[in-house]
């Protein structure tokens, strides 16, 4: 196993039955770039699909992870949505939730489109937010009125703040306000600080707030914290085209380092 992802979704859904023996949540997500045509879209549609049965086959205790470029978005934006409806569709049927990842900021819009088109999912959808865009607080003020679950993430592509402290007080903000919403979300973070902040100050409880981690990091904190009764996710991600997203993964460490800091353990 390549330290950030799996080679195929077979070892992924492995991964996955280990993880739930540990109490932990996965999220299968087929390593997907931007799709060039319709051909390629349609392609990774049917992998999400797979992933989706595959989940339910194998009663796991798993979601599937989805993102629009892959489907077309920036090409095609309906065409993408109408792929999300039949990936959508399939887990309500088999009962396995999605979860839409939140790319660029060009990416907002057509993501917040398909949450309200999937206001009513059962499982519900999940999508992402970023603490680094000045929209966020307005968007989950508009999510509020669909059944769409916040994961709330620093965010990592071009944002409006891009100072790590900054995007630090950006994110404790908007996590707070989640809390006192008493809504239940999905926290994204390998940060230390904001990890311990949200155990502490902030105010998290287990019954609202769910602590989602990537496969390849916080393995000795997931562990620990599932044995403490919270709920914790890791996210799996698998297919052979990973170069780029294995790249932004060594980034984020050499970012890490450049300002003396390290992940969660």
């Amino acid at each position: 196993m390549e330290r950030w992802h799996l080679p195929g979704l077979k070892q992924a859904v492995e991964r996955c039955r280990e993880r739930n023996g540990q109490g932990i949540t996965c999220t299968l997500t087929p390593i997907s770039e931007f799709a060039k045509d319709k051909i390629e879209a349609k392609k990774w549609a049917s992998e999400f699909v797979s992933a989706v049965r595959a989940a339910e086959k194998r009663k796991l205790d798993a979601a599937v992870g989805v993102k629009l470029t892959a489907l077309g978005g920036v090409f095609d934006p309906e065409g993408a949505l109408e792929h999300l409806d039949t990936i959508v569709g399939d887990g309500e049927r088999r009962g396995v939730a999605i979860e839409l990842d939140m790319e660029g900021r060009g990416l907002v819009d057509l993501a917040m489109e398909a949450a309200y088109r999937h206001a009513t999912a059962e499982p519900p959808l999940t999508l992402a937010v970023q603490a680094y865009l000045d929209r966020t607080v307005d968007d989950l003020s508009r999510l509020a009125v669909t059944g769409t679950r916040p994961r709330l993430v620093k965010g990592a592509y071009l944002g409006d703040a891009d100072d790590f402290f900054d995007v630090q007080a950006r994110f404790r903000s908007v996590a707070a306000r989640l809390i006192t919403s008493g809504r239940p979300f999905s926290i994204g973070t390998h940060d230390p600080d904001l990890v311990a902040w949200l155990l502490d100050a902030g105010g998290a409880s287990k019954e609202q707030v769910e602590f989602a981690f990537l496969t390849g990091l916080a393995d000795r904190t997931k562990e620990q914290m599932a044995g403490q009764g919270w709920r914790v996710r890791e996210y799996i991600p698998f297919g052979e085209a990973a170069g780029a997203y294995v790249e932004r993964r060594r980034r984020y460490l050499a970012n890490l380092r450049a300002l003396g800091r390290m992940p969660l353990p």
